[in-house]
């Protein structure tokens, strides 16, 4: 009888001290419970798709990425505005009216990700052009 006590404080002193773990920090002093956001800016330059990191690092603490179209352009994103490995990225959808599109990460699976990067010149909205599409990558570090 006294194993099974002893066994039993083991197990509740153990769980207090779990308790005391301190939450990592996500670098601007808050802890870091919840996952944060990539965010990459999409352009258009002489009618060609442009992002600033041909190779979008991603690290364990984001859980989502979100790509922005400039807010004053008629640019937009379609339903599939960015397509990338479905198994370690979704649900991925257009937000913001089309003018941004947001992806969550499933998971943290190491490696690189080729995607593809959809745009629509919405200037003739009955009609929107399909841009040429560009296919950049997302590292996950």
């Amino acid at each position: 009888m006294k194993l099974k006590h002893s066994a039993y404080v083991v197990v509740a002193i153990s769980l207090a001290l779990c308790g005391c773990v301190e939450m990592p920090s996500m670098g601007d002093g808050r802890s870091g419970g919840a996952a944060g956001t990539k965010t990459i800016e999409v352009t258009v330059v002489a009618g060609k798709i442009v992002v600033p990191e041909y190779l979008a690092v991603v690290t364990r603490d984001i859980g989502a990425i979100t790509w922005n179209l400039p807010e004053k352009s008629n640019y937009l994103f379609p339903r599939d505005g960015i397509v990338i490995d479905p198994g370690n990225f979704s649900p991925c959808a257009p937000i913001e009216g089309g003018k941004s599109f947001v992806c969550v990460k499933r998971g943290h699976r190491l490696g690189h990700y080729k995607y593809i990067v959809n745009v629509n010149d919405g200037s003739k909205p009955l009609d929107p052009l399909p841009l040429p599409p560009l296919d950049p990558w997302v590292d996950n570090k």
